[in-house]
């Protein structure tokens, strides 16, 4: 079995056998993989301290068949205040789980990767604002995986939307609609101007400076409910670590 070494985040984590267990990790040179960290269940085991979601690690790992075994494994960031906050730690567990859906095994892309790692260290900070910058990290992601919404031209025909106060959007159909153009029986969202403005800053700006916008009210919910449908229509189920983190925000 080839040996390699790769920059890692750990995105997700499940038991497998009586000592061991599987991490599902966002690699900036493999993009994501498994694989097994032996012993890392029991409290003294070699991996134990990084065999943790969110924790960024540098790792050696064996290629296998099915799923890759670790052979080193060095902490390079835990991510303390993320994990010691309950609702900045829903905000993480969300961000990697949307990663881990829309995310094909050894899908390779380094600009992903710096996207976790970036938003995580967000999340991190006690000053920064969580939730704008939860959005923009859904918005980019989208973008950098082909899956960029239309918010300035209509998806049907190609027409320009110009400067009508609120627009149609079809999360199945990727984008807005024009006036004359038919939903053909989809979802359709009708968003405020303000509310696409600020969307496609989020999605085109630094995502470092996302904390600085204001997102409430009646826009909040409008955002809310057009990235659900966009996610859902994309990873075709719904995401646990949503449920949990609406509950402590309701």
């Amino acid at each position: 079995m080839a040996l390699y070494n790769a920059e890692a985040i750990v995105i997700r984590t499940r038991d497998f056998d009586e000592a061991d267990k599987i991490l599902v990790m966002l690699t900036r040179e493999e993009g994501k993989i498994s694989a097994v960290a032996k012993g890392a269940r029991r409290p003294r085991g070699r991996y134990a301290a990084a065999a943790q979601i969110f924790t960024q690690v540098k790792a050696s790992l064996f290629h296998g068949r099915n799923l890759d075994t670790l052979s080193q494994i060095e902490i390079v960031e835990s991510f303390r205040h993320l994990r010691e906050d309950l609702v900045r730690m829903a905000y993480g567990s969300y961000i990697c789980e949307l990663m881990d859906e829309m995310l094909r095994e050894k899908q390779r892309s380094e600009s992903v990767f710096l996207l976790l790692l970036t938003t995580l260290h967000l999340l991190n900070a006690p000053e920064i604002d969580p939730e704008p910058t939860r959005r923009a990290y859904e918005l980019k992601l989208f973008s950098i995986l082909g899956f960029r919404p239309s918010f300035e031209e209509c998806v049907a025909c190609s027409k320009p939307l110009g400067a009508a106060p609120f627009v149609r959007f079809a999360p199945a159909l990727g984008g807005v609609l024009c006036p004359t153009c038919p939903s053909e029986g989809e979802v359709i969202h009708r968003l405020s101007r303000g509310t696409i403005e600020t969307m496609k800053r989020l999605m085109d700006g630094d995502i470092r400076k996302a904390s600085i916008l204001r997102i409430a009210g009646e826009m909040a919910g409008e955002i809310d409910r057009v990235v659900a449908d966009y996610i859902k229509h994309r990873t075709e189920r719904p995401l646990k670590s949503k449920e949990f983190l609406d509950s402590l925000r309701a």
